[in-house]
């Protein structure tokens, strides 16, 4: 038994030969291209799916009065977690819209980890950009890309927010014919509410105006400052203060409608 021993151990100490050497190469060499080969057959198995997945639930497959959504019936008939089964049908969805990152996952360039962090981000103007990117470079360069830029598109939508703000205004004038001239520079959110609250006030003002008028009370326009119309005259308010002067006559606008068709 020691014996065998021995000879175990000396044969565990003995070198490899040059043609053993090479076979190994070779075997390691035929394992990485299969492992390679294989995962990118597994990238267009996992676009197909995905495509399959935006068919489904555009044409809502899993809608039988029962099953909440697309990620639900993943979840339930492919066994898909759902928060991943969510992702799938987010990143599905984003694939379609990018026909060059698709063509590129269909033919198992692409993976899908970098597949899920490109849609995050991609568009028709930046898709080459982050493709070019995504095939030259590893999955986890992909994501920090991702994160990183899209840390900087809120960075860069914050700063414009608060230009925005910075640069709002509301002022107005009256012109030499006795109109007033209304100037804004607002958030489009802003301005959609201003609009709003013009029509409304607006409005009352046309109703009050005929019951002036039909009761016999001078309608004349008061006299204004004699301006020149190309002279900003008025003076520059907070926006927000007239927006909610407007909103309250607004608001009296749509009391007095109320009464009126009440009685």
């Amino acid at each position: 038994m020691e014996a065998a021993r021995r000879e175990e151990s000396t044969n565990q100490k003995r070198y490899l030969t040059d043609a053993e050497r090479l076979e190994n190469v070779r075997s390691m060499a035929r394992l990485k291209d299969e492992i390679t080969e294989l995962a990118g057959h597994l990238n267009a198995a996992n676009h197909r799916f995905l495509m399959l997945i935006a068919e489904f639930d555009r044409r809502n497959g899993w809608s039988d009065g029962a099953t909440q959504s697309c990620a639900h019936w993943l979840n339930w008939k492919c066994g898909i977690d759902i928060g991943a089964a969510r992702e799938k049908v987010r990143v599905a969805h984003a694939l379609v819209k990018l026909p060059k990152i698709s063509a590129a996952m269909e033919k198992g360039e692409l993976s899908y980890s970098k597949v899920r962090a490109l849609t995050r981000v991609a568009c028709d103007g930046t898709e080459d950009y982050f493709l070019s990117i995504a095939q030259h470079g590893t999955a986890n360069h992909v994501e920090t890309l991702v994160r990183h830029y899209r840390r900087a598109q809120e960075a860069e939508e914050l700063s414009r927010e608060a230009r925005q703000q910075a640069n709002r205004a509301l002022g107005y004038y009256f012109d030499h014919d006795g109109l007033m001239v209304l100037k804004a520079r607002l958030p489009a959110e802003v301005g959609a509410l201003f609009i709003k609250a013009l029509d409304a006030a607006l409005k009352e003002a046309d109703q009050l105006t005929s019951t002036n008028l039909t009761v016999g009370v001078s309608a004349e326009t008061p006299e204004r400052p004699n301006t020149a119309a190309t002279r900003w005259c008025g003076e520059t308010i907070d926006y927000g203060l007239g927006i909610q002067v407007l909103m309250e006559q607004a608001k009296r606008g749509r009391d007095v409608s109320a009464e009126v068709s009440s009685q």
